[in-house]
């Protein structure tokens, strides 16, 4: 088996995906762990994804930047559902934004993906994003699903396994053979993610109510942070 067969085999293993239970916990538990994880859209012919370096956390009723801070509406009623499931929806009319539902069933919460930095299916991502600059290819909410062709029919996908095509994976290339630079690459990127030395957080961005709340996650450090960093 080649060094890609081989790494795809580790992205789309079970074993390496977060279940239900990962999920189900404070959203800002699950925000802060799920940085220098790998997201994941497609399938093992056709797929493309990055390191999580930045998102958010939403809660329900006491954070009124949420859209389930009224409670259960047609929109944010899937806030509520299972967690581990995908919330996505249109803003501002321009893009699809990704969510992960968080908590506990019934109890509202969700974390925003808002950027990561691309390792697999870069020339597809470049290709949908018409964009060649590595560091802007997934940086942004809006950015990132378009380089990831995601869009509303992945709204309520499970993301605790590859059979939907969109999934978070949890592991690293530290065990497999690099013999030329593409792979030594790989590994190196890999290896610096299962070793975050430092995680900063923020007021969230784009919102105008609940700044006070230092609900944005992001690596401390990372070019592929979108907004104001350090």
């Amino acid at each position: 088996m080649d060094f890609l067969n081989k790494i795809t085999e580790k992205v789309f293993d079970k074993r390496n995906i977060p279940g239900g239970d990962f999920y189900c916990r404070d959203t800002s538990v699950v925000a802060r762990e799920l940085l220098g994880k790998i997201l994941v859209a497609g399938d093992k012919d056709s797929y493309c994804g990055g390191f999580i370096v930045e998102d958010e956390a939403y809660y329900g009723l006491d954070d009124p930047a949420s859209h389930a801070c009224n409670g259960a509406t047609p929109r944010s009623k899937i806030m509520f559902e299972k967690p581990g499931i995908a919330y996505v929806y249109f803003c501002y009319g321009n893009h699809y934004l990704l969510n992960v539902v968080t908590e506990k069933p019934s109890v509202p919460g969700a974390v925003l993906i808002r950027a990561i930095e691309p390792v697999f299916g870069v020339g597809e991502m470049i290709k949908r994003r018409q964009v060649e600059d590595l560091e802007r290819l997934a940086k942004g909410p809006g950015n990132l699903t378009k380089a990831l062709g995601i869009e509303k029919s992945f709204n309520g996908k499970n993301m605790t396994g590859s059979e939907d095509r969109l999934f978070i994976a949890d592991f690293d290339f530290s065990d497999l053979d690099a013999d030329d630079s593409k792979k030594e690459e790989i590994i190196k990127i890999s290896e610096k993610y299962s070793r975050i030395k430092e995680i900063s957080s923020s007021s969230r961005v784009g919102i105008k109510q609940g700044t006070e709340l230092m609900l944005r996650f992001y690596i401390k450090g990372s070019r592929f942070v979108s907004g104001k960093h350090n």
